[in-house]
């Protein structure tokens, strides 16, 4: 079996690993001179995002055989609306370094594979590939393919700026920001690689490049940063789902598979999924949808709920939200136990929204 894997993120190694695994050597197909994201950053893993599933990396060593080290554990949560603050403290997941150095999640990915075909500096085309090879993965990071396939439905558009900061943290600590005035829908963070060095993230909807700047200023200046910057960057984000996520011998996996989820904009347990779940699928002949079913499509589905209901709210409700989850009723179920939040927050918003007459 001859397999082509366009892409070499998280869903395209993670693909291959399996592949290996199975005894098939795929050849990957990669558009930079490198592995890893363009800028360096930390991105969190929330175990309070993947209900059931308790400890998204013991998963993926236990099913997967794949072992991912993080910078650090979160143990401590600070949520910020215009008004109110609420920390809460426990164990929460993960941080995991993403860019290109050794350390990085793409790096650990590319170290466990025992003899990868990378074929850097190039840009595949799924069309000619799949007349070539048995099965093409089509991984590349965008809807680019997934567009052209017909298969893409566009949920929301961000712009996301960001930069590494210098100053003070608690390298266990997440903080969180909701504000109408500069988020929008959006939302921002931070999430430190040590005490000394963090990113600081700033997620914004439906606005264009130039706005995000205004955006970004004024971040800094409602919430009167004085850290230092030592690099920037900013990229436009689109999120969507696919169906089907199979066409032909076409495989689509990762963002350009729709992995990236509508609220929050991770993705990471998704994509890992999906590569594993298509190797599988090539090898055993099983279907692809039923495969990614739980993990991803139905997740995401639940998730796409809860972001139209987030899209109504104001910064006065803002302020009720996070002072709701500082309750401690509230603050025991959501993160303390395996409630998952996802599902209730999902079956609830499709209740009200029937209650209200709304589509």
């Amino acid at each position: 079996m001859r397999v082509a894997i366009i892409g070499a993120g998280v869903a395209g190694l993670t693909c291959a690993h399996e592949l290996e695994k199975l005894g098939i050597t795929p050849v990957i197909f990669e558009r930079n001179s490198f592995i890893g994201d363009q800028y360096g950053h930390i991105s969190a893993y929330l175990n309070i995002q993947h209900r059931p599933i308790k400890d998204s990396l013991k998963y993926f060593n236990k099913h997967f055989g794949i072992s991912i080290t993080p910078v650090n554990t979160i143990n401590n949560l600070t949520h910020y609306s215009p008004n109110k603050k609420t920390v809460i403290k426990g164990n929460f997941g993960y941080f995991i370094k993403r860019g290109r150095e050794k350390d990085s999640l793409f790096s650990q990915l590319h170290s466990q594979l025992n003899k990868p075909d990378i074929n850097f500096n190039t840009l595949a085309d799924y069309e000619p590939l799949s007349k070539e090879f048995d099965f093409v993965v089509a991984a590349n990071g965008t809807a680019s393919f997934t567009k052209e396939l017909g298969c893409w439905h566009e949920t929301i558009k961000t712009y996301v700026k960001g930069g590494t900061i210098l100053g003070n943290f608690d390298p266990n600590t997440l903080i969180m920001w909701i504000n109408k005035d500069y988020c929008k829908n959006g939302y921002a963070y931070l999430t430190p690689y040590n005490e000394k060095k963090a990113s600081l993230i700033l997620v914004v909807s439906e606005i264009n490049s130039n706005e995000v700047d205004h955006f970004w200023e004024l971040f800094w200046n409602t919430e009167n940063f004085n850290y230092t910057i030592i690099e920037e960057f900013k990229q436009e984000h689109e999120t969507g789902y696919a169906y089907p996520h199979k066409v032909g011998n076409i495989y689509l996996a990762g963002n350009a598979g729709g992995s990236i989820d509508p609220f929050l904009g991770f993705g990471q347990l998704s994509s890992i999924t999906m590569g594993i779940m298509a190797a599988r699928s090539m090898v055993y002949g099983k279907d692809y949808e039923k495969l990614i079913k739980k993990v991803v499509i139905r997740h995401n589905q639940w998730i796409y709920e809860m972001r139209k209901a987030y899209n109504k709210a104001d910064n006065n409700m803002y302020d009720m939200i996070v002072t709701g989850i500082g309750l401690p009723g509230i603050k025991h179920l959501f993160y303390h136990t395996n409630f998952n939040v996802i599902r209730f927050g999902y079956f609830y918003y499709r209740l009200m929204s029937k209650l209200k007459g709304d589509n």
